[in-house]
């Protein structure tokens, strides 16, 4: 198909001329931004590919992989929705002439809800974490999920069953979506209150001590998502007819897409970067702060899973016995089972928040009787899998 379609493009601007409305035309400016951020997102795939596969990482696994991942989902489908209601594309004879189906269940329940659901949800589990000292799982995470899905599915239930004209509906003569304004206001409201639960949980966490900065991540994400949710309320309400302008049009999608990408990047880059060229080194130093912070608990690390260094290809028991007989010492540093051992001058680190205890190959004397009791060997050939455990990450 030729772009732009000269032909809707000339009906559009008579129509306009007839209404006396100022319109731009669609251009290859249009294009070059949709493919621009076509491109971006495709990058994101493969960021978040690499970031799953690599997902037992520790500092990734700190982030919340899948979370981070429903992030980009998220900001992905809020994009999909963007190019049809911010009027990018030709709409005629295509599907995005179903304005209620991508322009409200697409951008707007998936996409932008999504998004601030996720810093929702992030926000409350630090609060949990750090204020509460509670672990984030169980019934804690899985509650606001479902109270908020649900609310999402009864908001998306009654759109449809209205009439369209109440809603969304898509302007034949003009070929673009249009939003009726007493339902583009509680759309907003729905966002807006997401918001200020999101503003609500970040200031109770704003003097919270943790190892990877996540208070402020939380300042810097709030700051962006707010500022971009004011300009599109202010955009919406100020000049509803935005998507005829190629400036206002352009300048919406380019700057919701820069936030979320922003965001995202500004928490995964690190520890994606270092996972790929400097694996083992930012891991050294990653469990080197975590423990001068003191804040193994409040990160629950998981036994099962903190692995560092090559370990022998068996199970072996370890009893107080067989302890005994190794040479290598490993000493508490807290009552967090933070355990570090001391081999030819070189220290090696391992952690433990449950009653048993993995170590490396060589075995070793534990100081304390009741960790030396429950010591327990685990076979790994490598230490690609060490991470946190499945259900106790922070995140």
């Amino acid at each position: 198909m030729i772009f732009p379609n000269t032909v809707v493009e000339d009906r559009r601007a008579a129509a306009a001329q007839t209404m006396g409305i100022d319109l731009d035309r669609r251009s290859t400016a249009d294009l070059a931004i949709v493919a621009t951020i076509s491109a971006v997102y495709f990058i994101d795939l493969l960021a978040v590919l690499f970031m799953l596969w690599n997902r037992r990482y520790p500092p990734i696994k700190a982030k919340s992989p899948i979370l981070m991942a429903c992030l980009l989902l998220s900001s992905a489908l809020w994009f999909v929705g963007d190019v049809q209601m911010n009027g990018h594309v030709t709409l005629a004879n295509t599907v995005l002439t179903n304005c209620r189906g991508l322009g409200f269940w697409v951008r707007i329940l998936l996409g932008v809800c999504g998004v601030c659901a996720v810093f929702a949800l992030r926000s409350f589990a630090l609060y949990h974490v750090f204020c509460l000292n509670l672990p984030y799982r169980g019934m804690r995470v899985y509650l606001p999920i479902v109270v908020y899905s649900v609310c999402i599915l009864i908001y998306g239930i009654v759109a449809l069953v209205l009439k369209s004209t109440a809603t969304l509906y898509y302007v034949d003569a003009l070929d673009l979506c249009s939003t009726a304004v007493p339902f583009k206001a509680s759309v907003f409201a729905f966002v807006w209150i997401t918001l200020a639960f999101v503003a609500f949980n970040y200031w109770r966490i704003r003097g919270i001590k943790s190892s990877f900065n996540e208070s402020r991540e939380m300042a810097g994400a709030c700051l962006l998502i707010f500022a971009t949710m004011l300009f599109m309320t202010f955009v919406q309400f100020l000049h509803p007819r935005f998507p005829l302008s190629l400036a206002y049009r352009i300048t919406s999608t380019v700057l919701s897409h820069l936030c979320t990408n922003t965001i995202w990047w500004g928490t995964m880059a690190i520890p994606l970067w270092n996972c790929m060229f400097h694996r083992k080194e930012y891991l050294d130093k990653w469990v080197d702060k975590l423990r001068m912070d003191g804040l193994q608990r409040e990160y629950h690390v998981d036994s099962s899973s903190f692995i560092q260094g090559e370990f022998t290809p068996a199970d072996i028991a370890m009893t107080e016995t067989v302890i005994a007989k190794q040479s290598y010492m490993y000493k508490s540093s807290d009552n967090y089972g933070f355990f570090y051992a001391n081999e030819g001058g070189a220290t090696r680190t391992f952690i433990n928040t449950g009653d048993d205890v993995f170590i490396g190959q060589g075995g070793g004397i534990v100081e304390e009787d009741a960790h030396a009791r429950t010591i327990s060997w685990l076979h790994s050939r490598n230490s690609k899998d060490a991470g946190f455990g499945n259900d106790r990450h922070l995140l």
